[in-house]
């Protein structure tokens, strides 16, 4: 009986031992579950590439990337990982993570703050849960959902990463201040801002920026821009005017495509104007497009602006057949108001375009669009044309009616020269 006592006392020392243990176990079984809601590669090293969140349809709340993965530490998001998904309020970032892809949160909706463990070589928050990383020269994201309606990048930011702002639902106004230079593809596209100010440190902007945002009726463009690339603006309905900086060398295709442009002063700095990068409406998709009859661009003569308003794609099957207007200065946009047109520029003016570097006068081109002849000119065409004067003069006669000429408008200038020495 005793024997059968201590046998008991021990297998019932056994199971208080083994509970601890049990326990331990079950709440570390979490941890594999991750594997589940991602798909990943692995790399040479046996680091854990996240490839997909899986859940991204149906999950709502809170999620924290796994650090590790079936036992491989998790070092890079790929490509648009978190893609569209719409119920995530937050998302914390481990400190094994140093690298991403592109447009990795691009349509996490509801998304309204970022978290960082701490000891992240790389990534970190601003106060207000934007994630930026590179010692703070990177903007990486910005919470879809928060709450603000106005945002200033911060500074020290040099470049914005590709779909950093995308889907933004609640901000209406952007300021790029000095400092930023890039801002990369699809920044700010399919957000709701209304309004974006940006500084003329920004050499480039991207394919496709600030595409299909449909109340933006404001953008001020600073002087310093250089490239605005392929559908960089395109589908924007709301923005009726935009002024081009006379800094801006490319214009790439469909740039400004869908907007509610109808004219647009293009300056003289441009390179390259791709084909419908003005003057063109398009669907929804950009999968179809159509000219604008009633489209007008205003430009200097003879140069890329005029070009453009005839301009021919073999290749793209499309030819443009644009209004051009001639003004005396493009840097300055003649629909806002400001500059005059090419025609109503003075003597001295004219004069003084007709040294254009080009070799190419102005003044012929502006005299072209003219149907009145100078005094010497009428003098001359009559003479040339009177049958007596041909029969009489023969066939040497042109030079001395050239020689007439030339002295008609000597003297003719003469009395006009001496009123002016007069009224001095």
């Amino acid at each position: 009986m005793k024997t059968t006592k201590i046998l008991l006392s021990a297998v019932s020392a056994l199971c208080l031992l083994a509970a601890p243990v049990t326990a331990f176990a079950e709440e570390e079984a979490p941890a594999a579950e991750p594997a589940a809601d991602y798909e990943y590669e692995l790399d040479a090293e046996g680091n854990a590439k996240l490839a997909r969140f899986k859940a991204a349809d149906s999950f709502e709340g809170d999620v924290v990337i796994p650090s590790v993965i079936d036992g491989h530490p998790v070092n890079f998001l790929k490509a648009g990982c978190f893609m569209e998904a719409r119920g995530i309020t937050s998302i914390t970032i481990p400190a094994t993570i140093t690298d991403l892809g592109d447009d990795v949160f691009l349509g996490c909706t509801s998304l309204e703050k970022f978290y960082v463990e701490d000891g992240n070589p790389y990534f970190t928050t601003t106060d207000e849960g934007v994630l930026i990383a590179d010692d703070n020269k990177f903007l990486v994201a910005y919470p879809a959902a928060k709450p603000d309606e106005i945002y200033t990048v911060p500074a020290g930011i040099t470049e914005i990463a590709p779909g950093a702002f995308g889907f933004a639902q609640h901000m209406k106004e952007i300021n790029i201040p000095e400092g930023v230079e890039y801002i990369d593809s699809w920044a700010f596209a399919h957000s709701n801002i209304e309004k974006a100010s940006i500084a003329g440190t920004v050499y480039q902007i991207d394919d496709y920026a600030f595409a299909f945002c449909e109340g933006l009726h404001e953008v001020n463009l600073g002087k310093g821009i250089e490239k605005i690339y392929h559908a960089a603006f395109a589908n924007d309905k709301a923005l009726t005017q935009i002024t081009i900086p006379d800094t801006v060398t490319l214009i790439g295709q469909y740039a400004f495509v869908g907007t509610g442009l109808s004219c647009v002063t293009i300056p003289n700095s441009l390179e390259t104007i791709d084909f419908c990068a003005f003057g063109y409406n398009a669907n929804a998709n950009l999968s179809e497009f159509s000219a604008d009859p009633n489209f007008t661009i205003y430009g200097e003569p003879n140069t890329l602006a005029q070009e453009y308003c005839t301009t021919t794609d073999d290749e793209n099957d499309y030819k443009n057949n644009f209004t051009f207007v001639a003004v005396e200065d493009a840097s300055i946009p003649y629909e806002l108001g400001g500059g005059k047109l090419y025609e109503e520029a003075t003597d001295e003016d004219v004069t003084d375009a007709a040294t254009d570097v080009q070799g190419e006068t102005i003044a012929e081109t502006a005299a072209a669009g003219t149907n009145e002849a100078s005094p010497a000119e009428e003098i001359g065409a009559g003479l040339s044309e009177n049958p007596r004067m041909k029969l009489i003069l023969g066939i040497g006669g042109g030079v001395l009616i050239a020689l007439a000429v030339v002295l008609i408008a000597v003297f003719a200038k003469k009395p006009k020269h001496k009123e002016n020495h007069d009224a001095k």
